[in-house]
């Protein structure tokens, strides 16, 4: 039987470890910290049900199955239908994202010239390089106004990033494909609706009863003792059959495998875990990563101005005076999360767009956080009413373009797939449902 270790517990390396052991290998994964689940965390407190990391994953035929498979189908929670409408700014105030094409066309947020720029994209010559930037491809496909009120918003909501520096091609792959095989992305995407059979109901977005870390928490215990925590792999080498995997578990795990995953942040390559391979490892290591602060704030619903009927709001960096990256109405989008007469709001800040940020104390952050909500929401930024206040983490994210190439800057859910034996199939691991969109997939020799 096939031995893989797999390096991190976060939603890649389980689900990594999931796949393989379904192909009858022996898998082994190692966790630096005391508990599973990576960027994902739920935790309750003073009544509120906060999650540190994602606070919805997207529906899909194989994740459906895997929930099913782990007993989670009951906890399953759909949004509320408020959570269908988010909000950017535009001028200060928060503009509904149009959902229709009567709304398209009616939208304050984007100009008339804006709207005319967008119904020219058909028109638009195809890009003659193999990649851009997420940035010049919009411009060039759909107008500046769009890049600076739609995709710009969603980049650092998504990535933490820059549109910029990001590879259009690694971070928003569907919109590449739509020029390359139709030329045109309104064109594309109604032909595209118009010959699929995937239901709507397969594209939604779902959490679970009590958070989603008990997604995480089922697979780990699943694996019968194989997943090791408090085991900090301290070094990754290639011997004649496969790796040399130097890990401080207690528990008497083997340090020789056939193959390795590596699904852990990408910096701990050379910081903390000493990476002995032919290849150069400097690409991987001079990876820039956005940090990113997230905040968790309650409130009595009372002392919240805005009717709080969507998902949340994005910030767009046009708006340079407002600088949170955006908030999520998290007892919005699902009931369980707050007492009754109060929500809970979680802010984002820093990013490629404020990476001091990430520099300042707890205090700051959350005062330059309600300052910001103050004026968007209207929740008085010195209330004494406050229940409560969280830093729940800082993360980072993104795809940077390096040169011709796309590199991930996201600890959540990266994996380097280090093939060593024919026995162990990546492809598998390639089309498992929770390795994130963005992830790359590399060989190390």
């Amino acid at each position: 039987m096939p031995t893989v270790a797999v390096i991190g517990t976060g939603i890649a390396g389980l689900t990594a470890a999931h796949v393989l052991r379904e192909a009858e290998h022996e898998v082994h994964v190692f966790e630096k910290k005391k508990r599973p689940g990576g960027a994902i965390r739920s935790e309750r407190q003073d009544g509120f049900l906060v999650e540190h990391g994602p606070n919805t994953v997207r529906s899909s035929t194989l994740l459906d199955r895997l929930i099913a498979e782990y007993g989670l189908a009951e906890k399953r929670l759909t949004p509320t239908d408020a959570a269908g409408r988010r909000y950017v700014v535009r001028d200060g105030r928060l503009v509904p994202v149009p959902s229709s094409l009567r709304e398209a066309i009616t939208t304050p947020l984007l100009s008339a010239r804006g709207k005319l720029r967008l119904l020219a994209e058909p028109f638009q010559p195809k890009a003659r390089a193999s990649d851009e930037s997420v940035a010049a491809f919009v411009r060039r496909r759909l107008g500046p106004e769009v890049l600076r009120y739609a995709v710009d918003p969603f980049v650092a909501g998504v990535f933490a990033g820059d549109p910029e520096a990001l590879s259009v091609r690694h971070a928003f792959p569907q919109l590449w494909r739509l020029e390359q095989e139709h030329g045109s992305l309104l064109m594309g995407a109604l032909r595209s609706r118009s010959s699929s059979d995937t239901d709507e109901d397969s594209r939604s977005i779902f959490s679970l009863r009590g958070g989603l870390q008990a997604l995480p928490n089922a697979m780990v215990q699943s694996m019968e003792g194989r997943v090791h925590l408090e085991a900090p792999v301290r070094s990754l080498r290639p011997t004649g059959e496969g790796w040399r995997v130097e890990h401080g578990s207690a528990g008497g795990a083997p340090n020789r495998f056939e193959a390795a995953v590596f699904a852990a942040p990408l910096h701990a390559l050379g910081d903390s875990i000493d990476l002995d391979v032919s290849a150069d490892p400097s690409p991987i290591r001079n990876v820039r990563y956005p940090p990113m602060t997230v905040l968790a704030l309650g409130f009595r619903r009372e002392d919240v101005a805005h009717p709080l009927d969507g998902f949340g709001v994005l910030v767009p960096s046009a708006e340079d005076d407002v600088r949170i990256l955006g908030a999520v109405f998290s007892s919005v989008i699902f009931g369980n999360r707050a007492p009754a007469g109060h929500v809970l709001l979680t802010v984002f800040l820093g990013g490629a767009r404020h990476p001091d940020s990430f520099k300042l104390g707890d205090a700051a952050l959350v005062q330059r956080a309600r300052s910001d909500l103050e004026r968007l929401l209207g929740v008085p930024s010195r209330l004494g009413g406050q229940l409560s206040q969280r830093r729940l983490r800082k993360r980072r994210g993104g795809l940077r373009r390096t040169g011709r190439t796309a590199s991930p800057e996201t600890t959540v859910t990266f994996a380097i797939f280090d093939y060593r034996s024919s026995s162990v199939s990546l492809r598998t691991i390639r089309q498992s449902p929770l390795v994130n969109r963005h992830s790359q997939i590399a060989n190390c020799r």
